[in-house]
């Protein structure tokens, strides 16, 4: 199947979403560029995987806090359920907050990982809610690209450190 023929459009709001989501992908890309040519004098002063990568975790968690507010189908969904998602729109943030306090390196892998169990939580959740047939997919293709971004930063930081 053609990567594009799976996304199925009914308006130009799905476009900007998935343009915005891949353009979102750029400061993890400028962030590795820049300690792969100057990792000497890098032109960040932080690492800018790591903070960036927080505020999207964060972004991914809140993301769910706006849907348990305004979705039509809410109604239709169990109390236990309802709470644990009000509850995991949360989670990210607390995660991002831990990993910015520290400054190991380590703290990447941890971010990392913590974009694999959102990932989990959202093949799980999504269910219960009413999203485009193509949300899952752009998910999935962006948090494999970005955990292969922190993985290689993290080696990369570990080799020259």
């Amino acid at each position: 199947m053609n990567f594009l023929n799976y996304f199925y459009f009914k308006n130009s709001s799905s476009k900007l979403i998935i343009l915005l989501s891949i353009l979102g992908l750029l400061p993890f890309i400028f962030g590795l560029v820049d300690l792969l040519l100057n990792r000497d004098n890098l032109f960040f002063v932080i690492n800018l995987q790591k903070y960036y990568g927080s505020i999207i975790l964060t972004f991914l968690g809140a993301v769910y806090w706006g849907i348990i507010l305004n979705d039509s189908n809410k109604n239709f969904i169990t109390e236990k359920v309802k709470t644990f998602v009000i509850f995991w729109s949360i989670i990210p943030s607390l995660w991002s907050g831990l990993i910015l306090i520290f400054s190991h390196n380590i703290t990447i892998i941890i971010l990392a990982l913590c974009f694999i169990i959102v990932q989990f939580v959202d093949e799980f959740i999504i269910k219960y809610f009413k999203f485009p047939n193509w949300y899952l997919f752009l998910r999935r293709s962006l948090t494999i690209f970005v955990i292969s971004i922190l993985i290689f930063s993290y080696f990369l930081l570990e080799k020259f450190d």
